[in-house]
């Protein structure tokens, strides 16, 4: 008669184990943790499928990588490297447009630093397909590289990078790091 009885309450030990039994549990809080961002987003055409184009990236201490544009709250300005603190958070799959189970989304910013005034950064075969080149309807003289804007440099015909962007062919650009609310200026594209 006890083998009955133990056999009929281990199953209800072992549920109520895995259930929780409405004990509080870290994933319904969410996991914060600390990550890392360069300053300078990473071009990665248009073959990767799930991957934007021109991304910046954040990195925790354990190595886990991903992009920033997955971290809600949170936009990176080109040329500007971050340590935020985050938080991951199960979510619902069936109000989540890609059926991802978790959202990261920023706590804090501890800290932002720019990069050193007239950092080159060189980005060869881009590819030009989708407009990764676009002139900024509503601010004269601004332009956009993907969701970056950046400021044209003297001598440097920004409007014909503009009207080939969607040509199908590739091009080599260079920006350069000037600050202010634009922080960057493409200096060089053949």
């Amino acid at each position: 008669m006890t083998i009955k009885i133990v056999s009929r309450i281990f199953p209800i030990v072992i549920a109520a184990t895995l259930l929780g039994c409405g004990g509080s549990s870290d994933s319904d809080e969410g996991t914060e943790f600390n990550v890392s961002v360069e300053s300078t987003p990473v071009y990665y055409g248009l073959g990767i499928q799930f991957t934007p184009p021109l991304a910046a990236t954040a990195t925790s201490g354990s190595g886990r990588e991903m992009f920033t544009d997955s971290i809600i709250g949170f936009e990176h300005e080109f040329g500007t490297s971050y340590e935020l603190r985050v938080i991951e958070k199960d979510v619902d799959t069936d109000n989540v447009a890609d059926g991802s189970a978790t959202s990261i989304e920023l706590v804090e910013v501890i800290s932002s630093q720019p990069d050193a005034i007239g950092t080159s950064y060189v980005y060869n075969e881009v590819t030009l397909e989708g407009n990764p080149f676009t002139a900024n309807e509503q601010t004269a003289g601004v332009y956009a590289f993907y969701q970056y804007d950046f400021l044209c440099a003297e001598n440097v015909d920004c409007d014909g990078l503009v009207a080939i962007a969607d040509s199908g062919g590739l091009v080599s650009v260079e920006f350069e790091y000037t600050g202010g609310d634009v922080p960057i200026t493409l200096v060089w594209w053949n």
